[in-house]
């Protein structure tokens, strides 16, 4: 059953909508049942780790600076420089604390070696332009290894040396990838054990021929499909300007697809997984965002089905300082009549996608980079949170530095509506580029980590607490340990809350392989996982406030 955000989020009164969603919660508990009793069954072992209790409850952010600055050469304030670069979060040493990867466009990269209680120690990456960052086990010797995107060339594999030191990855070559690459996902397509990977090429502020050759032949969008003998080179589309791209199951059926977020006057893609034909190219969309630079998906009102979520660079109300943009966007192409120049949040009910985000404060955040949801205050309803800002000696060279200066927004979830959530401190005007969210003191709570142009790299520290689980998956046996592509879901009190395990989000970043699940008070939950083969385990009454890690047995 399908509700849609716009009788969640708008059509409801407060009395009603508590009927109605306990109705709607005990309809989507009983649909995951049905699912997990007709699915196969995967036997599963589950380890249970308390979270570490919290003591600096409060009332929102505390703000951290990082040991690290993302800048480009010289003091450029070129367009190209002012798309930034992204961010990573995972498990690098294998101590069960989550290490922090920002990439850099011309000094040295960092690796951020979580040492407890938020401190961190800084390896040096390597020197070089980077643009990109996914953080998943490309070698497949139980250690999460390092892949970095140029922009300009394949992208880059850092292996890690698997002996806990984090000084010491080496540099070398994905072999049979050659696709010239800015933006990047790691899933399971097809759910046969294998990570794959797709890539999407930009080259809009490379050259006033948007779609020439200046990046060779190896462009567009290209799905790598790996198997025991390597890469089989599959290319979805010979052009793309992709700044976003992700994988996630579109129309819930259990299978992830593949999500492209383009610039300018190249609209938005889609590829959905066939049993028979493989990605499959579909229209979906009745809106998308006319500039998307960032793409998220998640469960927002908790039926079951993801809603998607595009940023793009439109203020609030008119805005003096976007003349040049305002211009130049008037003399643009537009390629069909779904564009918008604003942020879109697009619900995927039983007749196609709507947008929801029309008219509310979330499509109108600025000059936006990464939008991510979020439960930030585990009170079962997923948040957003948007890192803003520009620098362009092409749009703002009027302003100091070149430099379009917007706070960051967050909104709260109120289950009618997405609420500015000013109090919880997160409104930093430094200039945020990629984004991750992950727990990075094992308390239970999201925190969040943000690579910013010419500033240093923030840390917010989570002080909401609440009630929450968290879930790591091993895939024992296979060529993608930690199950990208699962499905992990969540049922106590007649709501289902689920999540997803993916290696892209936002804009140019890419979380830990957690799922996060904010649980609003209840003691006890059953968990079903539906592994990227199609196969369900469940675990029932597993305590909350835990890590679970949940390993499935080989057959």
């Amino acid at each position: 059953m399908t509700t849609g955000l716009a009788s969640v989020f708008s059509l409801m009164r407060a009395p009603f909508r508590v009927f109605v969603l306990v109705i709607v919660g005990a309809l989507v508990a009983t649909a995951c049942s049905s699912t997990v009793e007709t699915s196969p069954q995967a036997a599963a072992t589950v380890t249970s780790t308390p979270h570490s209790s919290a003591d600096n409850c409060g009332s929102g952010f505390i703000a951290h600076e990082l040991e690290h600055i993302t800048s480009g050469p010289g003091n450029t304030a070129s367009t190209f420089d002012g798309t930034g670069a992204g961010v990573g979060v995972a498990d690098l040493d294998g101590d069960g604390d989550l290490d922090i990867v920002l990439a850099n466009l011309s000094d040295t990269s960092s690796v951020l070696e979580n040492t407890g209680d938020l401190n961190f120690t800084r390896h040096e990456l390597e020197r070089g332009r980077f643009r990109g960052v996914s953080l998943v086990d490309v070698t497949n010797d139980g250690a999460t290894d390092i892949v970095l995107t140029t922009g300009i060339g394949p992208p880059v594999l850092f292996e890690n040396p698997a002996t806990g030191d984090l000084g010491a990855f080496a540099r070398t070559r994905l072999d049979g990838v050659r696709a010239a690459t800015y933006s990047m996902a790691w899933t399971d397509i097809g759910g046969d054990g294998d990570l794959d990977l797709i890539t999407g090429s930009y080259n809009a502020e490379l050259t006033l021929l948007r779609n020439s050759p200046i990046l060779g032949e190896d462009t567009g969008v290209v799905f790598h499909e790996r198997s025991a003998d390597g890469f089989t080179i599959n290319r979805l589309s010979e052009t793309a300007q992709a700044l976003a791209l992700i994988t996630t199951d579109i129309d819930g059926d259990g299978q992830f697809d593949v999500l492209v977020g383009n610039d300018l006057a190249t609209p938005d893609m889609i590829w959905q997984q066939d049993d028979d034909e493989g990605l499959m190219a579909v229209d979906l969309l009745s809106t998308s965002s006319y500039s998307t630079m960032s793409l998220d998906a998640a469960d927002l009102d908790n039926d079951g089905r993801n809603e998607l979520f595009s940023t793009d660079m439109k203020p609030a109300q008119t805005d003096d300082r976007y003349r040049e943009v305002d211009e130049d966007m008037a003399a643009a192409p537009v390629v069909d009549d779904i564009q918008t120049p604003e942020n879109v949040l697009n619900d995927f009910g039983d007749d196609g996608f709507t947008n929801m985000a029309s008219g509310q404060a979330i499509s109108t955040t600025g000059w936006s980079w990464s939008g991510l949801f979020g439960d930030l205050d585990n009170d079962g309803l997923q948040d957003l949170y948007v890192a803003n800002g520009m620098r362009s000696d092409q749009l703002f060279d009027f302003l100091p530095d070149a430099r379009l200066v917007e706070e960051n927004q967050a909104f709260r979830n109120t289950g009618e509506a997405f609420e500015p959530a000013s109090d919880w401190g997160l409104a930093s005007p430094v200039g945020g580029r990629g984004m991750a969210q992950a727990d990075l003191d094992g308390d239970g709570d999201l925190d969040i980590v943000i690579n910013n142009l010419d500033a240093p790299a923030s840390l917010f520290e989570n002080t909401l607490c609440g009630t929450a689980i968290t879930v790591s998956l091993e895939w024992l046996g296979t060529n993608n340990p930690d199950g990208l592509g699962a499905q992990v879901a969540a049922t106590a009190g007649g709501t289902t809350w689920t999540r997803e395990i993916t290696s892209s989000r936002g804009y140019l970043s890419s979380g830990p392989p957690i799922a996060h699940i904010g649980v609003d008070n209840e003691e006890l939950v059953d968990v079903f996982i539906t592994w990227p083969d199609g196969h369900v385990s469940t675990l029932n009454d597993q305590p909350t406030n835990t890590h679970l890690t949940i390993s499935r047995t080989p057959e």
